[in-house]
């Protein structure tokens, strides 16, 4: 029998460790399809945009949220037609919230677009813009930066004249008229999925350059930053080495020493079954490069050899700390996995690229689901905001996606008091100590317990039971310490209830709470 003493939970009705508020939402809106794709933060109320169906028609297009600081939806519009889906969403000089859309117009032709927000959600296409090579041919921004001059500076990817992933850079002055576009093209590789920053009077650009289209196996991925003028002449390059895959930068940003920070993730390949090609797989990677565009350092999140994963969004406090999102996807049961678990992870690091620590977040619901971050911003009282989806599986086996947005304290705890390590042996008894905390209770729709275990097994159950014992819910998933699991409660009627957790069959906490 295994050694453990049980911490009965912290369980929180209200905020005790510090003024950060935290909360856990999943949105539906319109339906059936929602994502939430990009951020805007301000002190009195969080703006989202990403994908919904229209509630009447249930056709695809953005949608616009405004939530209080609690998470509630104040309003929401969805904009038929029109779709946005990277991470994006900023504020002009005239205060209007922008996106960068794209869409197909009534001849069938892909189109480009500055698509401007009212605080109401009210809506109107500003501008309109083509395909660099060939008008009608793809074309998707993937960022969106206000420029130092209120204009805007767009990133795309796009199609050259042969169908082959290029990217574009097309530049606009506040009024929308056209300075420039310009395109990358490289012999022989792919350019894709740019990300921007603006430097002053400069643009620098983000991207992944391969040949993963052209070859099986042995791939050439590179990380490329690129610096660009006001006039669209090139500054300066750098470029991962050959001699490593490191994938595309999903965002990156100059810190306060002047170098540059990318997220990004480190690949490698894994042969296919009958080995005649390679599965590109990539962990959660951040690297540093100086002020003279050296490379310093570089940072990578290992899990282990069935974990694929990889970071989104990077911010830099005001300590020149960095925190890192992104996701997480697990195949398991182990060594044998028949499903996969997704997940978001956040991480936070030393300048010198240290871990400080790790937060993971997984909604237990059933296998291979999926619960992707893509946005985050730092939040006035210290704390993050994060935007993404959940997707899950509905009792009828059906999938369905619905946002999420997550509130986190400034030590990234969804539970109030995760980063407090208690002593992980019982001084009386010298036995391992498991330690869970419970938060909220009472709740409404989703308990969250914080588990740390200094002893792991294969596998942990969830079992959500009345007062008499009757198993209403259960839930089982990887067994892995220091992480935040999200219960659904909602189905529930008001009452009181116990929540469970067993470990290889064998119970290690138990503690009631309160459906409200």
């Amino acid at each position: 029998m295994r050694w453990i003493i049980i911490i009965i939970s912290v369980c929180l009705g209200k905020l005790v460790y510090g003024q950060s508020v935290t909360f856990n939402k999943r949105i539906q809106l319109g339906c059936t399809n929602t994502v939430l794709s990009g951020l805007e933060v301000t002190d009195s109320c969080y703006y989202a945009t990403g994908f919904a169906r229209d509630s009447t028609t249930c056709q695809p297009g953005t949608v616009f949220v405004r939530f209080d600081t609690l998470g509630n939806v104040e309003l929401h519009k969805i904009y038929e037609d029109i779709e946005s889906w990277h991470p994006f969403l900023r504020t002009t000089w005239d205060n209007k919230l922008v996106i960068a859309p794209y869409y197909l117009d009534n001849s069938n032709s892909w189109r480009g677009g500055i698509y401007k927000f009212e605080e109401n959600g009210s809506g109107y296409i500003f501008k309109q813009y083509n395909n660099p090579y060939t008008l009608g041919a793809f074309i998707r921004p993937d960022d969106l930066q206000i420029t130092s001059d209120s204009g805007f500076i767009i990133s795309s990817s796009i199609n050259d004249v042969q169908g082959v992933s290029d990217i574009g850079l097309l530049c606009l002055d506040k009024y929308g008229t056209e300075q420039w576009h310009i395109t990358r093209g490289s012999p022989n590789y792919v350019d894709h999925t740019p990300c921007v920053y603006v430097d002053g009077g400069a643009f620098v650009v983000g991207f992944q350059q391969d040949n993963l289209s052209g070859v099986h196996m042995n791939y050439t991925v590179r990380s490329v930053l690129e610096a660009i003028d006001s006039i669209g002449n090139i500054l300066w390059t750098y470029q991962s080495p050959d001699s490593v895959q490191v994938h595309r930068v999903n965002d990156f940003t100059k810190t306060k020493d002047n170098g540059w920070i990318v997220a990004t993730g480190w690949g490698s390949e894994r042969l296919s079954g009958n080995g005649s090609y390679a599965i590109p797989i990539k962990e959660a990677y951040i690297y540093k490069l100086d002020n003279n565009k050296n490379f310093l350092w570089g940072t990578k999140f290992h899990s282990d050899t069935l974990t694929t994963a990889d970071f989104t969004r990077i911010v830099e406090l005001e300590d020149s700390s960095l925190v890192v999102f992104g996701t997480v996807v697990r195949l398991y049961p182990q060594p044998n996995p028949t499903h996969h678990i997704m997940h978001g992870r956040i991480v936070k690091v030393s300048p010198h690229g240290d871990s400080i620590w790790s937060r993971e977040y997984e909604y237990l619901t059933a296998a291979s689901a999926k619960h992707s971050i893509y946005d985050a911003e730092h939040t006035s009282d210290g704390g993050f905001l994060i935007c993404g989806e959940s997707n899950g599986y509905s009792p009828n086996s059906s999938i369905y996606q619905q946002g999420w947005l997550l509130k986190l304290d400034e030590h990234g705890c969804l539970v109030p008091g995760c980063h407090i390590i208690p002593n992980s042996i019982n001084p009386v008894e010298k036995k391992p100590i498991v330690e869970v905390r419970l938060y909220p209770n009472p709740t409404i729709d989703y308990l969250n317990l914080h588990y740390r275990n200094p002893i792991l097994g294969e596998k942990l159950t969830f079992r959500v039971t009345d007062i008499s014992g009757r198993i209403l819910n259960s839930y089982t998933t990887a067994d892995i310490s220091d992480k935040t699991y999200i219960v659904p409660v909602s189905d529930l009627i008001k009452g009181i209830y116990v929540i469970e957790i067993i470990q290889d069959g064998e119970v290690v906490y138990g503690e009631q709470f309160v459906k409200g």
